[in-house]
């Protein structure tokens, strides 16, 4: 009778331990499931990323610094009804400068009015200067667009490989544009660039093509340069960067972030919308930050939120 009741009790408690298994099992796929939509939204989120860089630069004259705020590469995207939600972070981060470095409109795109009401709200919050990038370009000199004056009419200083003086803060600033790719630099922006680069102010240099810092701009004597055209790689890699892009093939140099340079640094925007059917991928539209610094101790290099 012992030996039936124990094969009695063993037979109850077979089930109990298979329930609590696929009861572990059904949590191990929700949590795997969880897991994976939640990395999957990650990697493919079009959420507007707000990423802060710190700049350290002994020309700068005071304690509070200097903050830009970068936009790139819009391609007529509006975040919100007439970029309103855009207007309003940038509002909220209180910049002294707003830089654009190029490809906010489209060159197979005449309208206009995207970047030109968002350049109309943004001149309210701060100055803003705004370098063409290739789209611009081919919309103003192969189309007849008036982009150029219809900015300028707005406030904006656009800069066509020229430079003007400003004070922000305290600081003497130089700020210039840089309009060339690399191919016609020799010819287009390298006179530009030796009289560019004496002065002692603090240069800052807006120039769409990062890849211009690879060899003619390599040794430049700029304090900061800005960058978009790279689209942040397209795909991004963890500790490898950006991926792809045409000009400059596989895993470009430059393709997103803040880069040490001989005699000052480079910054690449990943940009904020995009002219092509790939996705981006692990690589949110961003919204740059960059504060410049007397001091070297003012904060951490880069944090995104």
């Amino acid at each position: 009778m012992a030996a039936d009741v124990k094969e009695k009790e063993t037979a109850v408690a077979i089930p109990k331990r298979g329930k609590k298994r696929r009861f572990r099992v059904i949590c191990g796929v929700l949590l795997a499931a969880a897991v994976l939509t939640f990395c999957g939204w990650r990697m493919l989120s079009d959420e507007l990323e707000v990423s802060f860089y710190h700049l350290y630069s002994p020309k700068i004259v005071g304690a509070e610094g200097v903050r830009a705020v970068v936009l790139s590469d819009l391609h007529n995207r509006e975040f919100g009804p007439g970029n309103e939600d855009l207007v309003g972070q940038i509002a909220g981060l209180e910049p002294d400068l707003i830089l654009i470095a190029g490809d906010m409109v489209n060159a197979d795109d005449a309208n206009l009015n995207v970047v030109a009401d968002l350049c109309g709200a943004l001149v309210k919050i701060a100055p803003v200067y705004y370098s063409p990038g290739n789209h611009e370009s081919n919309l103003m000199y192969e189309q007849g667009s008036p982009l150029e004056s219809l900015l300028v009419e707005q406030g904006v200083h656009f800069l066509v490989t020229w430079s003007e003086e400003a004070v922000v803060g305290k600081t003497p600033f130089l700020i210039g544009g840089l309009n060339t790719s690399p191919e016609g630099f020799a010819e287009y922006g390298a006179a530009f660039m030796e009289e560019y680069e004496k002065s002692s102010a603090f240069k800052l240099l807006i120039s769409h093509y990062p890849n211009l810092y690879y060899d003619a701009l390599a040794d430049a004597a700029v304090d900061l340069a800005v960058c978009g055209h790279f689209h942040g790689g397209q795909v991004r890699l963890p500790l490898v960067g950006g991926v792809y892009h045409g000009d400059v093939g596989f895993f470009p140099q430059y393709s997103g972030g803040m880069y040490q340079l001989p005699h000052g640094a480079v910054f690449v925007s990943r940009g904020m919308g995009g002219h092509s059917l790939f996705p981006r991928v692990n690589n949110r539209p961003e919204l740059a930050v960059i504060d410049i610094n007397g001091r070297q101790d003012a904060g951490p290099q880069q944090t995104s939120s």
